[in-house]
């Protein structure tokens, strides 16, 4: 028998919750967490105690804001993403998560109440990057049946807010996921 190690693949769906924040500079207006989702596909390798899992998703994000000049707003985002997860096996299907996550703009929308009273609705896609960079940490459970649940928090490190003068904004997102590996 050889002592070369052996592949185990997987393939599937996942979807979820996210509850997504904007970390802003901004002493005159405060942010608060919305609920998104994400939905998309996996891929995995893995390699004994350690695999990596690109995956390709359909990520919402959205905020809560209060704002002296522009008064109560939502702004919501809609990305999509490839997070790069390496996944570190500590006991069975038990596992501890690391990797990257880049996020592509499709869609950016700001909606509210101004000072006045007066509804608006704002298509505010031009005003950020085109594209959004995370650090993603976690955790997670693959089951033996093809059952996954994973639980990460993802810290935006590039700035996406695309004017010249405007604060600088940070993406933080809270993500609850299932996924169904279709290989087992």
């Amino acid at each position: 028998m050889s002592n070369q190690a052996v592949a185990q693949a997987a393939f599937g769906l996942k979807g979820g919750l996210n509850l997504a924040n904007l970390k802003v500079d901004d002493p005159e207006a405060s942010y608060d967490s919305r609920t998104g989702y994400h939905a998309g596909v996996f891929v995995r390798g893995k390699f004994s105690k350690v695999a990596i899992q690109p995956e390709v998703l359909l990520f919402t994000q959205s905020t809560d804001a209060k704002e002296t000049l522009l008064g109560d707003y939502k702004t919501n985002f809609t990305y999509l993403s490839i997070p790069i997860m390496l996944k570190f096996y500590v006991v069975s299907g038990l596992n501890i998560q690391a990797g990257p996550q880049f996020g592509f703009l499709l869609d950016g929308e700001m909606k509210g109440t101004d000072l006045i009273g007066q509804d608006f609705s704002y298509d505010v896609k031009e005003y950020y990057k085109n594209s959004d960079i995370s650090v993603s940490l976690g955790g997670g459970w693959d089951f033996p049946f093809g059952l996954n649940v994973d639980v990460r928090y993802n810290i935006g490190i590039q700035d996406i807010n695309d004017q010249a003068d405007g604060e600088e904004a940070k993406s933080r997102v809270f993500q609850l996921s299932l996924g169904w590996n279709f290989l087992k």
